[in-house]
Parts: C-alpha cells; sequence; structure tokens
C-alpha cells in the first residue's frame, strides 16, 4: 500500500468517531441535508489537504469543525438553502437534562444553541443563518441560558460553567445515533475515493524541492570532480 493511501485511511480512522456529529453541524449551518453532504465532503477534503494534525481529539475535532463552518459559509454563498432543518433531539435514554431542556425549546432557538454550542458559531453569524436581528439572537440565546440554569438549579444538577456543559451536552447529542440514522461507512468512503490519485500541495512542494536539490548537488559535485581533475593534471 502506498504510503499516500495509508495517510488517507489513517486520516479517515480520525475522523470516523466524530462524522455524525461534523454532518450535523454541517446541516445546523446550512438547514439543507443535500447540500449539508456537498459541504461535509469537500470539508474533509479541504482538512486533509491543509494536512490537518493537531493532537488530541478535542484539538483535532475544532480544527475540522472550523474547516466545516467556512466550507458552509461559502456555499450559501452561492447556493440557496432549502430550510428543511428538522431541530435539536436529545436522547431520553442517555439521561442528559440539559440537552433535553434544549430540545423543549421552539426549533428557532434550538437552532441558536445548536449553532452557538455546537458549531462555534457567533452571534453575528447565527443572525445571518436565520436571517434575524443580532440583538434577537443576543435575547433568545440569553433567556434560554437562564431559563435552563433556574431548572437546573432547582433539580439539583450542574449548571455552570453553562457554555462548557452546554457545549458538551449539545456535541455529545449531536454525535449519537437517531431514527435519521446517517451512512458513516459511505461518507468515509466517499472521501478516501474523492483523494484518490491528488497529492497534498506541500508533498508535491516537498518532491520537487528535493528533486532540485539533488540536481543542485549533483551539478555541484560534478564541478568539483572536474575541478579535482584539472587540478591532477597541472
Amino acid at each position: 500500500m502506498e504510503k499516500e493511501q495509508r495517510e488517507i485511511q489513517s486520516f479517515a480512522r480520525r475522523l470516523r468517531p466524530s462524522v455524525r456529529y461534523f454532518y450535523r453541524a454541517a446541516y445546523a449551518i446550512t438547514a439543507d441535508r443535500q447540500m449539508s453532504e456537498l459541504v461535509l465532503g469537500r470539508a474533509f477534503v479541504t482538512a486533509y489537504m491543509k494536512g490537518l494534525a493537531p493532537a488530541g481529539v478535542m484539538g483535532f475535532r475544532d480544527s475540522v469543525l472550523t474547516v466545516i463552518r467556512e466550507c458552509a459559509l461559502d456555499q450559501l454563498e452561492v447556493e440557496s438553502s432549502e430550510n428543511d432543518w428538522d431541530g435539536f433531539s436529545a436522547d431520553p435514554a442517555r439521561d442528559d437534562r440539559l440537552a433535553d431542556l434544549i430540545a423543549r425549546e421552539n426549533p428557532e432557538v434550538q437552532r441558536m444553541c445548536v449553532l452557538r454550542y455546537g458549531c462555534a458559531a457567533t452571534v453575528r453569524e447565527i443572525a445571518q443563518l436565520l436571517g434575524v436581528d443580532t440583538r434577537r439572537v443576543q435575547e433568545e440565546l440569553s433567556r434560554s441560558r437562564m431559563a435552563i440554569e433556574s431548572t437546573l438549579a432547582r433539580e439539583k444538577r450542574p449548571a455552570r460553567p453553562f457554555d462548557r456543559l452546554a457545549m458538551r451536552a449539545v456535541r455529545q447529542a449531536m454525535n449519537q445515533e437517531s431514527e435519521n440514522q446517517i451512512d458513516v461507512d459511505y461518507i468515509l468512503h466517499a472521501f478516501e475515493t474523492e483523494l484518490a490519485g491528488r497529492k497534498r500541495p506541500q508533498r508535491i512542494f516537498l518532491r520537487v524541492s528535493k528533486a532540485v536539490l539533488f540536481t543542485v548537488v549533483g551539478v555541484v559535485a560534478a564541478g568539483v570532480m572536474w575541478l579535482l581533475a584539472v587540478l591532477l593534471e597541472m
């Protein structure tokens, strides 16, 4: 197996544990199933071509998420969304009360929470994606946060630091299997197929650099040998 193919498969293995999360992040941003699949495939290839390899699961996942968010926002500039986002659903069997409380909000606030805590989107980006004023986003997120914190406090459950708890709860819920199953194997196979025959730009640069270096070394070596031969004949 070629080294490049092994590296592609290694990258795919790092993606695998978070593919459901990555897909739902793309879907929350675009609110369009078909577009989210396109964005996800493009983002995975872009992330690989950039050579993303931060240490640790969290560093890697956040780096890929950044690429997904950038690709999704770029795609939305050239294509309209179908707005078929079906909401955030928490799994009651997992007993994550914070995620369950977010899932009880109206669909618009659910999406705001998913974009904020699940996709690391800014308030301005959320407002742009939902087509509302930034003040409204701030007010809804603040109201939701206070209501959830109050409920958790009454139930003697952890409520702070809220942002960190909400991020963990939302992202874990986004990465779970659900009724709308996500074919992880198909997504990763498409990623590997797309990369077949491609080479990372930096790898091409390194190979060209090595070839030039070897050529220069060869020319210099030949010159030295010629000079030595001339000196010996004198």
